[in-house]
């Protein structure tokens, strides 16, 4: 009887460690799809604050903006139900936010700093979804036609996007004094808290701010509006806008998504003062401030261009990146990356490193390689890097990290990326729930 007890729990203790053992192996193994292209532990992410502390709400937290600022810390701002200003600060390395934006509801490809302070640009949710009319009008292009009252119907009581400035002097930090004396510095904001920003007014009535950029030289601030695609420019010392006129005469839907208007969404300043993006069947413009005027450079940003029967539509830029001296780095809407010689006004097209379209976002990184977001809405983006040097596209696969047991989180969605002081790349996810990429070249 003992004998057979004894065996009894050997072959217990047998089964639970062969158990074990396998559900080991199948934790091992469900781990495998993570990302096999690049060493893992070089990526890794931070919540938006602190969790069921301060952290910034879902439905507000998708990132479409983010800022390397002088001082190496990072700032970003959401685009939702409610937009949030918020920074990253590698000494603490945690996000923390700074407060929402009072009546706003997203900072899109926009924020921008001079002398210190930082310029945030507004605009309604680029990611709501669009009511759509059963009533299609009398037209030649009456998909196309209906689509553009639809669009308009939703901008036609908006006031219009605002510029914002936020002095980083608010950002109080903790002192030996403080907790001794345990005075209220304000440290953290709390999710309902506003941001203190000072309001510079709307550019373009009835229009969002689309996308940002600053000439430092000349204290300007150039803007591009959604819907109506108007290019701007905001004198800082001044504190005057200027309405530089369309982009972009004609009202396309080229995609890839197919209820927003095809505007660029990127601009680019060289060192002439120069302005850069895409405009009239998607050739790259630019506007020179010595003439007043935006002229076009005769070159078409790549992409697909349908040479059919009644078809009008051509591709937009995304984003930009600055890479050496006279050379940016751009991506299209129909997910080509292409380099643009401001000296010699010449533009290659480098390819197209995925077969679906859009380069959502792109930054230089210090090792002189181009990294880039590619991919739509309806899948999930994968990472790319370019060698210049070499050439040729390198795939670094999807944006999943992997701190089991503590925390693990695969990312769908990014629209933002820069690459910091010290090389480290930030990626903005774009998400309900939404994190700060955080990845080491």
């Amino acid at each position: 009887m003992t004998m057979t007890m004894n065996r009894i729990r050997a072959l217990a203790r047998s089964a639970a460690i062969g158990t074990l053992v396998m559900l080991c192996c199948q934790s091992l193994h469900s781990q495998h799809w993570v990302n096999p292209n690049f060493e893992c532990h070089r990526l890794d992410l931070r919540d938006l604050g602190y969790p069921e502390v301060n952290q910034v709400p879902a439905n507000s937290s998708a990132i479409t903006s983010l800022l390397v600022a002088a001082s190496g810390k990072i700032y970003g701002g959401t685009t939702g139900e409610e937009a949030y200003l918020f920074l990253y600060d590698s000494a603490i390395n945690k996000v923390k936010h700074l407060g929402k934006i009072k009546g706003q509801h997203g900072i899109h490809h926009a924020l921008v700093q001079d002398e210190g302070f930082i310029y945030a640009g507004t605009g309604l949710n680029v990611f709501r979804q669009l009511e759509l009319t059963a009533n299609f009008p009398n037209a030649r292009d009456s998909v196309s036609d209906a689509l553009w009252l639809d669009i308009r119907k939703q901008y036609a009581s908006y006031a219009g996007g605002h510029l914002y400035r936020y002095d980083p002097v608010d950002e109080r930090v903790a002192t030996p004094t403080t907790f001794a004396t345990g005075d209220d510095y304000k440290q953290v904001a709390m999710p309902n808290d506003f941001c203190p920003v000072e309001d510079l007014g709307a550019p373009v009535a009835s229009n969002g701010i689309y996308a940002l950029a600053v000439d430092a030289r000349a204290h300007t601030i150039y803007g591009i509006s959604y819907p109506d695609g108007h290019l701007f420019a905001y004198n800082i010392p001044q504190k005057q806008v200027r309405d530089l006129g369309e982009i972009d005469h004609r009202v396309v839907f080229h995609g890839p998504e197919r209820d927003w208007r095809s505007l660029p969404r990127a601009l680019f300043v060289d060192e002439s003062g120069k302005v850069y993006t895409s405009g009239d069947e998607g050739f790259l413009v630019y506007y020179d401030p010595a003439e007043d005027k935006v002229r076009s450079t005769g070159l078409k940003v790549p992409g697909e261009y349908y040479p059919v029967q009644g078809y009008v539509g051509h591709p937009v830029v995304e984003c930009f990146a600055a890479g050496e001296q006279h050379l940016v780095y751009g991506g299209s809407s129909d997910g080509h990356l292409f380099s643009f010689n401001t000296a010699t006004r010449t533009l290659t097209d480098l390819g197209k490193p995925r077969a679906s379209r859009r380069l959502r976002a792109l930054t230089v990184g210090k090792n002189g390689r181009v990294y880039m977001m590619a991919g739509e809405r309806f899948e999930p983006c994968r990472l790319f890097s370019f060698d210049p040097k070499g050439g040729g596209f390198r795939d670094l696969g999807v944006m999943a990290v992997d701190r089991s047991p503590y925390y693990s989180w695969r990312g769908q969605q990014f629209d933002s990326m820069v690459t910091g002081l010290d090389g480290t790349i930030y990626i903005g996810e774009s998400e309900r729930r939404s994190h700060l990429f955080v990845y080491l070249p």
